[in-house]
């Protein structure tokens, strides 16, 4: 994995002396397919979650909308070099610790417990969403930055902007969060060959802090019973349990091809609560059956190996870390997703990328193949 980080870059001049200016050629056309694959099966499963007795379309709309806003975002953040994100990162880093401040404050909206959006408009904005996004652009500033400085303070400053980052989440209770934002710095130090000693000990830490969190009664008791219910659903099925026991009955239900679109009665009689983001693969696997489930999967490995690949012809390690960043959120937010589906993780909330529905979520994840995007249209131009 290292040697992502520390081999030749491919990047020079053409025959005529000039930069290579960026060209639709660059563009990684598979994985812009692929996302468009997963974004038009988010379109059908949210409707199908949604649609109620009154045929309400408006969720879908609004998702086709959230869509739209991320892809464009994406298509102006892939055709700028990404090396001006050195230049961007201070003010968006003020801007985000700003907004994960003032969402705390009664600015911010409360829902389900958990005071983490912003309400505008009929539409709500989460920053722990966006606040990934400067986590991994500032890793990957801090691991690609002057060969003089030590590991030891390149460490610092990560676990710095890490911890500032999480204890803010934390006190909105957005739990799920924090996973995503140990698998993204765990990723980045992987990629940029931090001794597998320090990661191990840094997994260790973490497994050894959420034990505390749970043993100390830090979390708020539901919250608590609702990250331990995979364990064993049964044991408080009208509560705790209820999600993870409705989600496995839609699965279960969906055998090989499924029940059929918008046929799905776990799905139809809304017995599965939240069925339009944290669980819309259980909506899938009901519907479309193994064959679907399996399908969404498959597009979101094809997603991953193309990061992977963009990460490998990268022109400096920068570039490198950025979509091995990325490479660490969406993998995890999608073992996560689909584990809690089926009861073998536990509930965090964390969206199924590209497909559960969410604007704060689908932006993010759009603006984030935008950088890998950026990366891969920018290969060959000279210069850091």
């Amino acid at each position: 994995m290292t040697a992502l980080v520390n081999r030749p870059r491919p990047f020079g001049r053409n025959e005529g002396g000039r930069t290579p200016r960026p060209s639709l050629l660059a563009v990684d056309w598979s994985l812009v397919l692929a996302v468009a694959a997963l974004v038009a099966i988010s379109g059908i499963a949210v409707y199908s979650a949604t649609r109620g007795p009154l045929d309400d379309r408006s969720f879908v709309l609004k998702q086709a909308l959230f869509a739209a806003i991320g892809g464009t975002g994406g298509a102006v953040i892939a055709w700028i070099d990404f090396s001006k994100m050195r230049d961007w990162f201070r003010p968006g880093l003020i801007a985000t610790l700003l907004a994960l401040v003032l969402v705390l404050t009664p600015l911010g909206k409360e829902i389900n417990g958990t005071r983490a959006w912003f309400s505008i408009g009929g539409f709500t904005v989460q920053p722990a969403e966006f606040t990934k996004l400067a986590l991994i652009v500032g890793l990957a500033l801090i691991f690609s930055g002057r060969r003089t400085e030590t590991l030891g303070r390149r460490l610092g400053e990560a676990f710095a902007l890490f911890g500032v980052f999480s204890a803010l989440v934390f006190l909105e209770g957005e739990t799920g969060s924090l996973l995503v934002y140990g698998a993204i710095l765990l990723g980045v130090f992987l990629l940029a060959g931090v001794p597998v000693r320090l990661l191990v000990l840094l997994i260790v830490s973490g497994v050894g802090m959420v034990s505390l969190l749970l043993s100390t009664g830090a979390l708020e008791g539901y919250r608590e019973e609702r990250l331990l219910s995979f364990l064993n659903p049964d044991a408080d099925p009208q509560s705790a349990g209820y999600q993870v026991r409705q989600s496995l009955n839609a699965i279960g239900s969906g055998g090989i091809d499924g029940q059929g679109l918008f046929e799905g009665p776990v799905t139809q009689l809304r017995f599965l609560p939240e069925q339009q983001t944290d669980f819309i693969f259980a909506v899938i696997a009901e519907e479309l059956g193994f064959l679907g489930a399996a399908t969404v999967l498959a597009l979101q490995a094809f997603v991953l190996l193309r990061i992977f690949r963009i990460a490998q012809l990268a022109r400096n390690s920068f570039g490198s870390l950025l979509c091995g960043g990325v490479f660490a959120m969406f993998a995890y937010q999608v073992a996560q997703n689909a584990g809690m589906n089926m009861s073998l993780g536990p509930v965090t909330g964390i969206p199924l990328p590209f497909v559960s529905y969410g604007g704060s979520s689908l932006i993010t994840s759009l603006l984030a193949i935008g950088i890998v995007q950026s990366v891969s249209i920018h290969r060959y131009r000279v210069g850091g």
